[in-house]
C-alpha cells in the first residue's frame, strides 16, 4: 500500500467523522490538516473514534495495523497530530510488517 492509498484512507475517516459533528466543529480534510491537538476540533475521544475507523478500513485491505500502542505513545511527537505524520506513522508500520519486524 502506497503513502496516496493511505492518505486516502485518512482523508475518509476525516470525511466520515465530520458526518456526525456539528458544522462549526468539521474537521479540515485536507492533505495537510491537522488531526489532534493545537488547531483542531478533535478531542481524545474522537481521535480514537478515527483511528478505529482507519484500522477497519486497512483491516478491510487487509492490512493489519494497530495505530494506539506503546510504539505511538512512546514517540516525543505523536504521530497523530496530522494528516501527513499519521500517513508517515501507517507507511513505517506497514513497511516493518512487509520486512517482517
Amino acid at each position: 500500500m502506497d503513502t496516496n492509498e493511505i492518505q486516502g484512507i485518512v482523508l475518509d475517516a476525516l470525511r466520515n467523522a465530520n458526518l456526525a459533528r456539528d458544522p462549526e466543529q468539521q474537521l479540515a480534510v485536507a492533505p495537510d490538516a491537522v488531526i489532534f491537538g493545537r488547531g483542531s476540533a478533535l478531542d481524545s475521544l474522537g481521535l480514537v473514534a478515527l483511528l478505529i475507523d482507519i484500522e477497519e478500513t486497512l483491516a478491510s485491505r487487509g492490512a493489519t495495523v494497530t495505530l494506539t500502542n506503546e510504539r505511538a505513545m512512546s514517540r516525543s511527537r505523536t504521530p497523530f497530530r496530522s494528516v501527513p505524520s499519521l500517513v508517515a506513522y501507517i507507511a513505517e508500520i506497514l513497511s516493518a510488517q512487509a520486512q517482517g519486524a
